[in-house]
């Protein structure tokens, strides 16, 4: 039996660790772990017994983002409708976090890559290490920065450093992130910190708290466009140059 690619974890009363387990990957967002993240987050929508939701990596790493090395992973040589499904799994991935009825909090240890960041913002909350950083390469890759993504960044950095981050691919460090408001708290152990405003949240009404988070969510939904941001990616990879732009900047993400 195949080990699973993610876990969840009863932490407290009330409080659930959910954990991407693809360590050797660094976490990367395989299809395989989309679909299970997605679909963990449609089960524990239906709990009503849990008040808060810790997302983290397993090995010390939070996501590498989407896990390009796959032979898919931009749905290249599928049949056109096929791809169109295959290329939204990130972002039915990021609806179904955000969508969770629980306050959700992720906890972010070394980094977060691309889809990482996308993850980390369908998150209501979010933790970041000391030495954690953010980097969004999409635009480097030659495709748009998609997954419902961009909204959800302008919401709390504004349009400027929005741009900064996905369209210039700047690496953002943890104290500055903390000063733009991508995160709220910086600390060494993400996992106490977590833990702890998991505790917060637990100590308070769980339904009309959640009234509240979905209140509030509902003020900031703008139109989706989301959808149309996926099929921009699949139509950027008809460029003949995609792939190579892909390898390049993959080897030089790895360090190779």
């Amino acid at each position: 039996m195949s080990d699973p690619l993610v876990t969840v974890e009863e932490a407290d009363v009330g409080t659930l660790i959910v954990r991407l387990e693809r360590p050797h990957k660094r976490n990367a967002l395989s299809s395989a772990l989309k679909r299970e993240l997605a679909h963990t987050a449609r089960v524990l929508a239906e709990r009503t017994d849990i008040s808060a939701i810790i997302l983290a990596g397993s090995g010390g790493i939070f996501c590498a983002g989407n896990d390009i090395s796959e032979p898919d992973s931009f749905a290249q040589d599928l049949p056109l409708a096929e791809a169109r499904r295959h290329i939204r799994l990130g972002l039915e991935m990021c609806r179904a976090w955000e969508a969770l009825p629980q306050l959700t909090i992720a906890a972010v240890d070394r980094f977060a890559i691309g889809g990482g960041i996308s993850l980390a913002l369908a998150c209501d909350f979010r933790v970041l290490q000391t030495s954690s950083w953010l980097h969004a390469p999409e635009v480097e890759l030659g495709i748009t920065y998609s997954w419902g993504t961009l909204p959800r960044l302008v919401r709390l950095v504004g349009p400027a450093r929005a741009k900064l981050i996905a369209g210039l691919c700047r690496r953002v460090d943890a104290l500055t992130a903390l000063e733009w408001g991508l995160c709220e708290e910086v600390v060494d152990d993400t996992m106490a910190a977590a833990l702890k405003m998991a505790a917060e949240i637990t100590s308070k009404p769980r339904v009309a708290q959640q009234m509240v988070k979905e209140s509030v969510n509902r003020l900031f939904d703008g139109p989706d466009t989301a959808a149309m941001e996926q099929d921009q990616v699949l139509l950027n990879m008809t460029d003949p140059d995609a792939r190579a732009r892909q390898s390049h900047v993959l080897r030089r993400l790895r360090g190779d």
